[in-house]
């Protein structure tokens, strides 16, 4: 939960690409047994997803560069072992795939900072509508709160680890992450997770029931998760429900 994902180094990157295709061209599942002669569109989708998985696919790989990485595709699946001729192009590869990387950083960069700029401005317009609602606080730091249930406990502060069941969403309405819908509590220490959310369960005694409102810059910013269903500039809205303080 609220975790990010580390950037791979260029050459773990591509040592990353080399293990995705040599996985995916063992791998069982994408024929079907007894087959001879298995749809076209089986191995159009073993290219599909080693383009995307691979990360290639945003590399801006020109046409005609396209197809020599899919030629050499084919000589590669019919070697039993990497010639040294290919071994010793290993350097001029690294660096082609540093610079392609760098133009796939720029390119999600720009389209984040893009994305971030919208989803900023709906969240302004938001949070004016929570102010003129009855029952929602805002705290200093700039996240707003509301008391759904109040519990019979402590309070518990940042040096605690807490266990509770939390239901995030974007305030489209989109769930992003939910303990409820897996049927399992989690527990985590107050200083380990986003401040908006920590922020937020300062306000709630054990047995209570709190709604946070967070803005992104007490979120995820323009820096969440790649490939989640947060997006940079998102403001979050968590439901919890505070089953304990594990630890104080």
């Amino acid at each position: 939960m609220f975790t990010y994902l580390k950037p791979l180094c260029p050459s773990n990157r591509f040592a990353g690409i080399l293990s995705l295709t040599a996985i995916m061209i063992a791998s069982p599942t994408l024929a079907q047994e007894g087959d001879e002669t298995p749809e076209k569109e089986v191995f159009e989708a073993i290219g599909v997803m080693f383009a995307q998985g691979s990360g290639l696919n945003r590399m801006d790989f020109s046409p005609a560069e396209m197809e020599l990485i899919v030629e050499g595709i084919r000589k590669g699946m019919q070697l039993k072992e990497m010639p040294a001729s290919i071994q010793k192009l290993q350097p001029k590869i690294q660096g082609i795939m540093r610079a392609k990387m760098e133009v796939a950083r720029k390119a999600e960069t720009a389209k984040g900072a893009k994305a971030s700029i919208i989803n900023k401005a709906k969240a302004v317009k938001f949070f004016a509508s929570l102010e003129k609602q009855d029952g929602i606080q805002k705290d200093t730091t700039g996240f707003y709160f509301e008391i759904l249930k109040e519990g019979t406990g402590a309070k518990p502060s940042m040096d605690d680890t807490v266990r509770l069941h939390y239901h995030g969403t974007l305030i489209d309405g989109t769930v992003f992450d939910s303990s409820v819908d897996r049927g399992q509590p989690a527990s985590f220490p107050m200083k380990g997770v986003i401040k908006g959310f920590s922020g937020g369960l300062t306000k709630v005694k054990v047995g209570g029931k709190v709604r946070i409102y967070i803005p992104s810059e007490l979120g995820y910013g323009d820096n969440p998760r790649p490939g989640g269903k947060i997006k940079p500039g998102d403001a979050l809205i968590f439901e919890c429900e505070l089953l304990e303080i594990v630890k104080k």
